[in-house]
């Protein structure tokens, strides 16, 4: 994952690699940008997808004219920056991990929201397609309990292993088993580069593997990886044992999803009212982001290159989406 902070870089025509550059006054569909010389200040979390969804929206705003800076940010703490002014706006809150912060922060009024991001997380057990072959009634969880010795190793026969997350992220994926009747063991990988190194291991030689996961990630990007159908996610699922299937236990569902949301201070579209409605309008989905992230993550292009790239290839995306901001 990227965690250096990146500062302000040049223009898309430079390349963005080496410095600040002021972008220049502008007329734009009769508006006057930037309505402010004052720099939008993006927030910068901890992870790559963060990351390339702030930098390609930062990298649109200077080309409509506004200076921009980057600011390397605390995922809780950023919220307070925000309803400070001292941060312009952050493009990636997910409902599963703000918790009450972003509800508290939004209640102040100093902070407001901006709309969806556009990323669909998910989360759950994920297998190779050519598993389909070997335990032929998937997607369906039931069907796990048909290929179990295809799964197991020495040290889970008879029953299957599914990789777990790493055990520093006190995952419930054990519990979600056993709610499930499914014969597997969960068995933590050591880091998710060595969950993701087995995952290519096994796909190269099409051997049977079975991996708690999440998306966006980018390995969606270069593998058919499939979903198992798990029962829906509900709350009572975690606080009801006779909820679900299992009327003895809890966890008896899949992951819950949720939203993931953009936010500015609320000073924001008085300041610079057109870069305000770009950002309610801006949006990019699981696709863009898995690519750039297998470029960065894989490829180790800088976060700089990878986002030049993909605006030097896909100016009419980011053009439209300076038209709709501009109400062309």
């Amino acid at each position: 994952m990227i965690t250096r902070k990146w500062g302000a870089g040049k223009s898309l025509s430079a390349l963005i690699l080496a410095g600040a550059m002021c972008a220049p006054a502008a007329v734009l569909g009769g508006n006057d940008i930037p309505e402010s010389d004052e720099s939008i200040r993006l927030a910068l979390n901890e992870w790559t997808g963060q990351h390339i969804t702030t930098r390609i929206a930062g990298e649109t705003l200077r080309e409509m004219g506004y200076n921009v800076e980057y600011v390397t940010a605390g995922y809780v703490p950023q919220l307070d920056g925000i309803a400070r002014g001292n941060i312009t706006a952050t493009l990636e809150l997910w409902e599963q991990t703000i918790g009450p912060s972003y509800t508290q922060a939004l209640a102040s009024g100093d902070v407001v929201p901006m709309g969806d991001t556009g990323i669909v997380t998910r989360e759950g057990f994920v297998y190779p397609g050519y598993m389909t072959e070997i335990c032929p009634g998937l997607p369906d969880y039931k069907a796990l309990n048909d290929c179990t010795q295809a799964l197991a190793t020495s040290d889970t026969f008879p029953k299957g292993r599914i990789i777990d997350y790493p055990i520093e992220w006190d995952p419930d994926t054990s519990q979600r088993v056993e709610a499930l009747g499914l014969d597997l063991v969960a068995q933590p990988s050591g880091s998710v580069g060595a969950a993701v190194a087995e995952m290519r291991s096994a796909i190269a030689r099409e051997r049977p593997i079975l991996v708690a996961f999440w998306q966006p990630h980018w390995l969606f990007s270069q593998y058919d990886l499939q979903w198992v159908d798990l029962p829906e996610s509900a709350p009572e699922c975690y606080e009801d044992p006779s909820w679900g299937i299992n009327p003895n236990m809890t966890h008896d569902c899949g992951w819950p999803t949720g939203w993931v949301r953009k936010v500015a201070w609320s000073g924001m579209e008085d300041k610079w009212p057109a870069a305000h409605r770009f950002l309610q309008a801006y949006q990019i989905d699981n696709a863009v982001q898995e690519k750039l992230m297998f470029a960065i993550d894989v490829e180790d292009a800088s976060l700089e290159e990878a986002v030049a790239d993909w605006m030097s290839r896909n100016e009419d995306t980011w053009r439209t989406w300076i038209s709709t901001a501009l109400g062309e």
